[in-house]
């Protein structure tokens, strides 16, 4: 029986996936603010307490279950090793796809932020995105100033604070709490290996279910990396949806006291806007892109250059199987998701709620 514990177990979490989809009130309420949180509490203080990532972890112990595997093939003959490893590689296969759903995964299901905000997202028009680009560009350099007084030159790499981390989580931690949105534990956002590890593989963060951590790359630019760590923290505290992740750290972070983080915010806000209206509009983006200061442009041309320093493995693939990964879980625009974060702006600042 054990022999199939995995497959039933897969075929149980798949069940209950499917009444989750059909009833996201009852996953926001039995899972999302229930079984996760105890799930966040749990992870938070057991590896989140580790002085380094548990992403370590997760690596050394497949890599030891697959010696292991090896050095037990070897006591059989060829046509049972055969039949071992796939046996076994199908179990790890449905082992990793039912703890994923249960440690994190139905959080695609629950009530999306619009509707536990009473959000009305637009469809938006180049008239109405350039005009919020505009907005955007005069916040920005507005801010700039704090960091960088010379309009003329980039603003300098003074590296991040060491408390970065902890006032990051606790912005996040007050907006969701300043909306009843749950939260619970201590999630931790941390940079593993070395420079490039992610975005070779054309991430810039990611959040690991198995470990509950939010992982960002270190080889970011640093004025990007606040932001990013934000959107990873909101993954930890239930959101699956990309683009309710930037919104809710760029909501986080535009409040924070520290001009860096408030900077990083409106500068991903920014980018998000930029990309939008560039797609709909090149010749009205590259107009607006002429008019920037000097040294802004700067900036946008360090953070492509960190980027680009590090180019994907496999792009194609990357882009093509992310994209259908997230129409799996139930959002229908895949990658293009990521920019829902504009129309959810609007409408939040639509309900009164401007600078």
């Amino acid at each position: 029986m054990l022999r199939f514990f995995w497959p039933l177990a897969l075929f149980l979490t798949l069940t209950v996936r499917a009444v989750f989809q059909s009833h996201p009130a009852l996953a926001e309420q039995v899972y999302t603010r229930g079984l996760f949180r105890g799930i966040r509490l749990g992870l938070d203080y057991t590896l989140g307490r580790l002085p380094f990532p548990a992403f370590y972890l997760v690596i050394a112990g497949l890599l030891g279950a697959l010696v292991w595997r090896i050095f037990q093939s070897k006591k059989k003959s060829f046509k049972n090793t055969l039949q071992v490893l796939a046996w076994g590689t199908l179990n790890v296969l449905y082992a990793i796809l039912t703890l994923f759903f249960v440690l994190w995964g139905f959080n695609y299901n629950r009530l999306p932020v619009e509707a536990q905000l009473d959000l009305q997202p637009a469809r938006l028009d180049s008239a109405v995105l350039k005009a919020e680009l505009e907005r955007q560009t005069a916040v920005v350099l507005s801010l700039r100033p704090a960091l960088q007084a010379d309009t003329a030159r980039a603003i300098p790499d003074s590296g991040l604070p060491a408390s970065m981390e902890a006032e990051v989580r606790q912005n996040v931690e007050q907006l969701h709490a300043g909306f009843n949105l749950p939260t619970a534990g201590r999630p931790r956002g941390r940079q593993p290996f070395w420079n490039g590890f992610l975005l070779r593989f054309g991430a810039a963060g990611i959040y690991n279910p198995f470990t509950g951590e939010g992982n960002i790359d270190r080889g970011l630019h640093f004025l990007t990396k606040p932001y990013c760590l934000a959107h990873e923290l909101c993954h930890a505290y239930g959101w699956g949806d990309e683009g309710t992740c930037n919104f809710l750290a760029y909501l986080s972070l535009r409040a924070s006291e520290s001009p860096l983080l408030r900077y990083s915010a409106e500068l991903g806000y920014w980018r998000e806007l930029a990309a939008a209206y560039r797609r709909a509009q090149p010749e009205g983006y590259r107009e607006i892109y002429q008019n920037l200061p000097t040294g802004f442009t700067a900036d946008l041309k360090n953070i492509r250059d960190a980027i680009e320093r590090y180019p994907e493995y496999f792009e194609t693939f990357r882009r093509t199987t992310y994209d259908q990964y997230l129409k799996a879980q139930g959002i229908r625009e895949g990658m293009a998701n990521y920019g829902k974060v504009v129309p959810l702006v609007l409408a939040w600042r639509e309900r009164g709620n401007e600078q």
